[in-house]
């Protein structure tokens, strides 16, 4: 079957609107009690565990609620998070939240600091998406960010996200990448 881009754009573009009105039925308090039940789920996965390096996101006000989550496991593993530098997301290491700036895009706060270089050591990726499907199809927010710095890692890609956000379906282009697993509640 062959498929327009304006169609597949189209039905994202739809598919975003429907999971933002969803999202908007919920504060920020019940998304962050959401959220736990969904990462101790994430912890219990042998990649979490076995990971020495990990690269984790500091959510915005719609995501699964990471930022308890990110400064945890700082402790015990090296954690990368994304920063948006232009068209591309680098990765950095996180030092603590004193160590956070606001970023240049969405005002998510970032890691100060020097590009972490050695990415062939980053074991698993938590990756944000405003929707997934049950074939472990992603579909975020439209910019691609993730899908151009997932073509060069190969790390294992889990996806995060509430129930509400996996559908039967999503639709996906050539760029998309998929993940290794999903993890929601």
């Amino acid at each position: 079957m062959n498929v327009s881009k304006q169609s597949i754009e189209a039905e994202k573009r739809r598919i975003r609107k429907e999971i933002r009105v969803v999202k908007q039925n919920y504060s920020l308090e019940q998304k962050k009690k959401l959220s736990v039940p969904i990462l101790k789920s994430l912890e219990q996965l042998p990649e979490f565990i076995e990971a020495k390096t990990i690269m984790l996101y500091w959510s915005m006000r719609d995501e699964v609620y990471t930022h308890d989550f990110v400064c945890k496991w700082a402790k015990e593993k090296r954690v990368i998070l994304p920063s948006v530098k232009g068209e591309t997301l680098d990765l950095k290491l996180f030092e603590g939240i004193d160590n956070l700036i606001e970023g240049e895009h969405y005002g998510i706060p970032e890691p100060e600091g020097s590009v972490f270089m050695q990415e062939d050591e980053i074991e698993l990726i938590l990756i944000p998406g405003i929707a997934f499907d049950r074939e472990k199809n992603r579909m975020g927010r439209g910019k691609a960010y993730y899908d151009r710095l997932l073509q060069s890692l190969s790390a294992f890609k889990i996806g995060i996200c509430f129930d509400f956000q996996v559908l039967d379906h999503v639709p996906i282009d050539e760029h998309d990448i998929k993940m290794d697993e999903i993890v929601f509640q």
